[in-house]
């Protein structure tokens, strides 16, 4: 195909701002659309490629599938292979075993499952994981499993029922982003069946400029400049709050659209797009890609914080990016001296060498046995923590009440209502009481009000709190109808406190229940690095202070809910002071994992303080 020097210049208006992103220059807050603008270029190369092969009729599958493994596998095994000594001595045990099954997912092109099961693209849990950013290459390499065979069975069965089969899938595609994102973030995001819109975008650019020659003259400057400014408009103004990819991912694909199918005659944006910078580091911007990443995270993980050390390793990012092209990615590509058979086996050799590798850490625990057995025993608090935090909680939602005399609690809330409920139940408080829960997150406010909720909650986040259910919720009326109390926890928000009152005096007027709302806890700023930085002889006294933030919601709620409907959680759960919080009980577990959320251990040595705190105010 006729080689487009704007389409390597786009390449590199996709690459940087990522790479700007992930170093953490907030004003690259919509970096990440540079990866939909891949997908469109990537839809558009492939599909011209193939098109022009069907209508030649020299379409070959297997060809197709090396072009696609002299492309993509050689630079990403070289990348995949230099992380993996870093790894050894810089991933903890427990990181190290995520990592061991990303080295199984890449090379099976499963990555984006993997990390959509791990939850979160944004944030320090993503920034931490070296090989995070690999998610896009399985949704697209998962798009050209079943797109090529695909395309070439209805193109032999006419461009009609051709445009017409990709057009549904197009819609359908976008419908379940547009949804899917609003009802679940993670999984809008990271699987394919929400992002096969945008690959089919560059599909369609390819279908119509196989027909026609683009947009050129004004009308092309002007459709190519209104494209640039799109995707400037999401680089610069979407944040990792935006809804995403959903509708606004629309706008950064149909700027790269609106770029491809215009002409470079006369276009100034393709003309700075076509200059030598431009077209240099879209050449290089699959490396840059590969690279950036893994650099980033490994100097997280040494200590580097905010986006200073990234930005300095730049220079290192790009030598390594160049030198990946010049003598990996280039000589692949273009020495047909390594025929075919080479390529598939070199390819099965190298992914079952990452997946066996992936497999003895995962096997071995991530080689724990490196570490002091006390400091392995904080590292399985850690990792067995979400069993015990949710299974009770969960097993109890809607739970009917029985006939015996024990008094009936429904408790309501978030995560941490679920702290709460294993701390009564590790308090052997279910001998008195009876429980049925009901999860509502924080941002859904844990409120039975009348009042308007939009100026608090977006519309995209409300369709979700919607779903979920708040408490009332129909399925809730029955089991507050039975109720004798309401226990109300959660991560408190200032606005939500605000309408504390008016949701207990609804409570009481509704139902008739009891009415009581459990304050903020916080044992302190915390993480695993930290609990295991602390020297074993200091840890059974060591004490922190609780974080202001929440020292400052207790005290919003101290002067807004009545007292006898609150009982105070910071003070008490710090042995009567929050400036002297415990992080490890006496045999050396950690108390919380992140300063907010208890461990088992941790429930353990609060139990008692909550059952006095609940005997002293009945």
């Amino acid at each position: 195909m006729k080689y487009r020097a704007e389409i390597d210049g786009l390449r590199t208006i996709a690459i940087l701002p990522v790479i700007l992103f992930h170093a953490g220059l907030s004003v690259f807050g919509g970096g990440y659309v540079g990866v939909d603008i891949f997908f469109v270029i990537s839809g558009y190369l492939i599909t011209t490629i193939l098109l022009r092969e069907l209508d030649k009729g020299d379409f070959s599958i297997l060809r197709f599938y090396e072009r696609r493994i002299r492309r993509v596998l050689p630079a990403l095994f070289v990348v995949m292979a230099a992380t993996i000594p870093f790894a050894w001595f810089l991933l903890l045990p427990n990181a190290f075993v995520d990592y061991g099954k990303s080295l199984i997912a890449v090379p099976t092109f499963v990555s984006n499952i993997l990390f959509w099961s791990e939850r979160g693209y944004f944030g320090a849990a993503a920034e931490l994981k070296p090989l995070v950013h690999t998610w896009s290459l399985a949704v697209e390499e998962q798009f050209y499993i079943f797109f090529p065979p695909l395309l070439a069975f209805l193109f032999a069965r006419g461009k009609g029922l051709l445009r017409t089969v990709l057009a549904v899938l197009f819609v359908v595609s976008l419908a379940a982003s547009w949804y899917l994102t609003r009802l679940h973030f993670d999984t809008g995001f990271y699987l394919p069946f929400s992002r096969i819109w945008e690959l089919l975008t560059g599909a369609f650019c390819a279908m119509f400029l196989a027909r026609r020659p683009g947009f050129t003259g004004p009308m092309g400057a002007a459709l190519s400049a209104v494209g640039l400014g799109l995707i400037l408009y999401a680089i610069f103004i979407y944040t990792n709050k935006t809804v995403f990819p959903g509708i606004a991912a629309v706008i950064p694909v149909a700027g790269a659209a609106l770029i491809i199918l215009s002409r470079p005659e006369g276009n100034p944006v393709h003309r700075l797009l076509s200059t030598r910078p431009f077209v240099l580091i879209g050449l290089i911007s699959y490396s840059l890609y590969l690279w950036h990443q893994p650099i980033f995270t490994y100097l997280r993980h040494i200590g580097y914080e905010g986006s200073r050390a990234p930005l300095l390793s730049l220079p290192v990012v790009f030598l390594l990016s160049w030198l990946s092209y010049r003598f990996v990615e280039t000589p692949v590509r273009r020495n047909r001296t390594i025929d075919r058979e080479r390529i598939f086996t070199a390819a099965a050799i190298g992914s079952l060498a990452f997946i066996i590798i992936g497999a003895v850490i995962v096997f071995n625990r991530g080689f724990e046995a490196r570490y002091d057995p006390r400091d392995v025993a904080i590292m399985h608090q850690y990792e067995n923590l979400p069993a015990y935090s949710e299974t009770r909680f969960d097993a109890a939602e809607f739970r009917p009440f029985d006939t015996s005399d024990r008094r009936k609690v429904v408790i309501v809330g978030d995560s941490h209502a679920r702290d709460l409920y294993n701390i009564t139940l590790e308090a052997g408080l279910d001998q008195r009481y009876q429980f049925s829960t009901k999860r509502i997150n924080a941002g859904c406010g844990n409120v039975f009000v009348t009042q308007d909720l939009s100026a608090h909650i977006s519309a995209l986040n409300e369709e979700r709190c919607k779903i979920m259910g708040r408490l009332d919720n129909p399925k809730m009326q029955p089991i507050l109808e039975q109720a004798d109390e309401v226990w109300l926890d959660a991560l408190w928000l200032d606005w939500v406190v605000d309408l504390l009152p008016d949701t207990i005096t609804n409570l009481e007027k509704t139902y008739g229940v009891k009415v009581r709302v459990f304050g903020i806890k916080n044992f302190g700023l915390t993480n695993l690095e930290k609990a295991l930085s602390i020297p074993f002889d200091r840890r059974t006294a060591y004490r922190q202070s609780s974080e202001p933030y929440f020292v400052d919601v207790n005290a919003h709620m101290r002067r807004t809910v009545p007292a006898p409907y609150l009982t105070e959680l910071l003070d008490p759960f710090c042995e009567g002071n929050h400036t002297a919080c415990r992080l490890f009980t006496d045999d050396g577990k950690v108390v919380t994992i992140d300063g907010g959320h208890v461990t088992e251990a941790g429930a353990k040595l609060l139990a008692p303080v909550l059952r006095r705190l609940i005997e002293t105010s009945e």
